[in-house]
């Protein structure tokens, strides 16, 4: 009779314990329920103009009495500072044109600044509209408009362009050697009259061409009226500025490409030819340019 008294007292007690969790459990369910995690923004309450809160927008940053399109990269952090591309288009190419065609900012952790031309073309060429000293003041000026706002890492700052742009990251490395940690030229023209007052060097840098470029043609030629130098005598001239022992080597190269450099350089200096690609801005361009220029700094 004890054992049995002593059963249905602990049985009511446990009754009396799951009611209680039971109750505990429905009005935790009519609690509201947690605030859904806050989704990732940028330290310090940083936003691109037009309201955009992450670093894929395009905008204007103003450089003396030009501007320059800036985009910065996926995933932005105000507290890290970033490596620029300076980019520079071909001839007629407007900033917009080359932020919305060139493909560069995909897998980029750079900030980029899509320069702007006068006329939209750049120094060194007899068609440019303005001198040497004031396109390579403005891309000093890309510079440090940019690191005015954003952190900057002074010793990847790189640059790149296509055509007469790309003569003109050339000519950038001639002339402010010190501000460049590389240089990538694709289908550069490269007149003969610019780049003798070249005096720079220890600057890395590529060569983009194809052998079937009939605008910067691979062998040199004539175009406005000026000559210009083959890509051959381009690459020959920078391995001497850099350095190098102009003994060439061959390197892995996909899609039918060869691709070359000098050996013994202060500073790589290396060239890739495609056979088919011609004279318009090549598929291959951003990612070939973007395992180039990872690899330097200053």
């Amino acid at each position: 009779m004890l054992l049995l008294l002593v059963s249905v007292i602990q049985t009511k007690t446990l009754r009396r314990a799951l009611g209680t969790m039971l109750a505990l459990i429905l009005s935790l369910g009519t609690l509201a329920p947690a605030p859904a995690a806050a989704q990732s923004s940028l330290p310090g309450g940083f936003a691109l103009p037009g309201g955009s809160s992450g670093g894929d927008a395009t905008f204007p940053l103003a450089v003396g009495g030009r501007d320059v399109l800036v985009s910065l990269p996926p995933n932005y952090n105000p507290a890290i500072a970033h490596p620029v591309l300076l980019v520079f288009g071909g001839l007629g190419a407007s900033a917009e044109e080359v932020s919305r065609t060139l493909g560069l900012r995909a897998n980029s952790g750079a900030i980029i600044a899509y320069a702007r031309g006068v006329g939209n073309a750049w120094a060194g060429a007899p068609y440019s509209q303005t001198t040497m000293d004031a396109d390579v003041s403005y891309a000093r000026g890309i510079v440090d408009a940019i690191a005015a706002q954003h952190p900057v890492d002074r010793g990847r700052i790189y640059a790149i362009g296509h055509s007469n742009g790309g003569a003109f990251a050339l000519n950038l490395a001639c002339r402010a050697p010190e501000l460049l940690a590389g240089v990538v030229s694709v289908s550069g023209m490269f007149y003969t009259a610019a780049d003798q007052g070249c005096w720079g060097g220890n600057v890395p840098v590529m060569l983009i061409h194809s052998t079937n470029d009939d605008v910067a043609v691979y062998g040199g030629g004539v175009r406005h009226g000026a000559p210009f130098l083959s890509v051959d005598e381009m690459f020959q001239r920078w391995g001497t500025r850099n350095g190098c022992q102009l003994q060439p080597v061959h390197l892995a190269a996909g899609g039918g490409r060869t691709h070359r450099a000098w050996t013994g350089c202060r500073a790589q200096t290396e060239l890739v030819i495609s056979p088919s690609a011609g004279h318009p801005w090549p598929g291959h361009a951003p990612a070939v340019a973007r395992d180039f220029l990872a690899r330097q700094n200053r």
